[in-house]
């Protein structure tokens, strides 16, 4: 896997909860921790969240990747699809927003539509997995050794 999007609740819509998850996700993994944490700094990466008053992204891409894909240009894209806000990006990281009004612009709905804007960004590009539906139907054989 290259790239991917995903949805940081715990965060709850704060940029620097937000910011936080991303530099642990980076971090360097040690292999003598007790858990196995970070070690995806090789990996491009959307993080969203969304707390009552708004929705904050964030965007990484190794400098490994920067050819495939520009921070800035995935965040401007996937904000376009609700009118958010870029806030600041260049070629390696990108920050954006989506403020709610409680009225017509809810972030919850918002990170439904950014996750999948971010999603299709990649696919366009020929980054994303593509599923097989082929492979999504596997059916155990008897000889297969699983007990149920």
């Amino acid at each position: 896997m290259e790239f991917f999007t995903t949805q940081i609740e715990a965060a709850d819509g704060s940029a620097d909860m937000l910011q936080a998850a991303m530099d642990a996700a980076n971090k360097e993994y040690d292999p003598n921790e007790e858990e196995a944490k970070g070690g995806s700094a090789p990996v491009g990466k959307m993080l969203l969240s969304s707390g009552d008053k708004q929705l904050v992204l964030l965007c990484y891409v190794p400098d490994d990747k920067i050819e495939k894909v520009n921070a800035s240009e995935w965040m401007k894209a996937t904000l376009l699809v609700v009118g958010g806000e870029f806030i600041s990006g260049d070629d390696k990281v990108a920050k954006g927003v989506s403020v709610a009004n409680g009225d017509t612009r809810f972030s919850l709905k918002d990170k439904d539509l950014c996750q999948s804007a971010s999603v299709n960004y990649l696919k366009a590009k020929g980054l994303f997995p593509q599923a097989n539906e082929e492979e999504d139907d596997w059916v155990p054989e008897q000889d297969d050794g699983i007990e149920w």
